[in-house]
């Protein structure tokens, strides 16, 4: 049987196309399932360079009734006997991201695996029909590297280190019974631990990402300024990079792809940094061209200023809602290397449209860092929106050029 890619951007679904037709592999229609676009083609071999680097599935007939979700759903409620159907699909997520082998679904109050009347339903059926539901799910609809399936919680806002605390298993085991979900686990994880959950693995950009979504988040939505840093950014090429929130690697990664020297990461969250170790493997790079600090980015000076050769030519602030914070230590680091004219800030944050429309936001930031330091001119080059927050509020991300 032929495979059909998955695909959850839907800035790749044309240069696939395009790609498929010159081909001549391209099968009408794409049609949409979950957040996903759903591309058909005459390819039944899945190592083919088409098809390889993406995730996909076999198909056969023709393009599923209301969504693959909801038809499998309504199908197996028949099939059980169950009488509310109508209820339950009212409930019923149709959203939902493919982080291989993990079927992630988004939560809503109205429509989640978590409302009370999808509970109340698993909760009378019992664990086996449980079972059977979602393992006839991802056996029907998902490729077969698709083994475990959850619920995406909202994220603790007050948690600076950004953790999944309310991840929601539903099928397959995200934790093993022997690792109790602990502070001691979260905090201080030893090297045996990190073998005892499910990790995801996902490639964007031609980048290899990989997390363990019981103890880091993942932002598919980043992909765009990814991209942008490997198209726009020549001059990190042979120089460094400070990256003083690194996570996983989100950017860390995008930056040794388009050849910084050095990338130095703070990072505060253990899983992360593990995570940002198996993605330099993953990637091949070396691990001489990425210092990692498990560690508060308050001990930057420190470090770099021991640093030999210091050619620091980008600072990266990506917390979220505000990486404020960050600001005075990055002007700190600029302080530490002279002789270099021009170093480029890329701070996010969480802006009101009304902000970045009437330009208050790019001047009060400037006004910030001239209080912070008034030795330095400072430019905004761009201002990038890179995703919806919440209504109104983007998450953006400045370049300022210190001078």
């Amino acid at each position: 049987m032929p495979y059909e890619i998955l695909v959850s951007d839907t800035k790749l679904v044309k240069p696939i196309k395009t790609r498929l037709e010159g081909q001549k592999c391209f099968v009408k229609p794409i049609y949409r399932d979950g957040d996903c676009r759903v591309i058909r083609t005459t390819i039944d071999d899945e190592c083919d360079p088409l098809i390889a680097d993406f995730c996909k599935r076999f198909y056969q007939g023709e393009v599923p009734d209301d969504t693959g979700i909801v038809g499998f759903t309504r199908r197996f409620l028949e099939s059980e006997g169950y009488e509310r159907i109508d209820t339950l699909l009212e409930c019923l997520p149709r959203r939902y991201t493919i982080y291989s082998p993990l079927l992630l679904f988004n939560y809503s109050a109205r429509r989640s695996f978590e409302h009370p009347v999808w509970k109340s339903f698993f909760n009378e059926a019992g664990e086996t029909v449980k079972e059977k539901f979602f393992g006839q799910m991802l056996a029907q609809l998902f490729p077969p590297e698709i083994s475990h399936v959850a619920t995406n919680m909202p994220i603790v806002e007050t948690d600076v280190m950004r953790r999944p605390f309310n991840i929601a298993p539903l099928y397959g085991t995200l934790l093993s019974p022997q690792a109790a979900d602990t502070d001691r686990l979260r905090a201080r994880p030893q090297p045996a631990d990190f073998d005892s959950t499910l990790w995801c693995h996902v490639v964007q950009n031609g980048i290899h990402q990989l997390w363990a979504p019981m103890f880091t988040m993942f932002s598919r939505g980043n992909i765009k300024e990814k991209k942008r840093v490997l198209d726009e950014f020549r001059e990190i090429e042979g120089n460094d990079v400070v990256d003083l929130y690194a996570g996983i690697g989100y950017f860390t990664l995008s930056y040794l792809k388009r050849g910084a020297r050095r990338v130095f990461c703070f990072e505060l969250n253990p899983w992360s940094v593990e995570a940002l170790r198996r993605g330099l493997a993953a990637n091949s790079f070396a691990t001489d061209r990425c210092l990692i600090y498990n560690e508060s980015n308050e001990t930057c000076i420190q470090r770099l200023s021991g640093i030999h050769d210091l050619r620091v030519r980008h600072i990266n602030l990506g917390l979220l809602p505000t990486s404020k914070p960050g600001w005075p230590l990055a002007l700190a680091i600029i302080s530490l290397q002279p002789r270099l004219p021009t170093v480029t800030l890329h701070i996010h944050e969480n802006v009101h449209l009304n902000d970045i429309d009437n330009g208050s936001f790019v001047t009060n930031t400037l006004n910030h860092l001239d209080a912070l330091n008034d030795s330095y001119n400072y430019t905004a080059t761009h201002l990038e929106k890179i995703k919806t927050f919440a209504p109104d509020i983007w998450h953006i991300c400045l370049d300022v050029d210190v001078i």
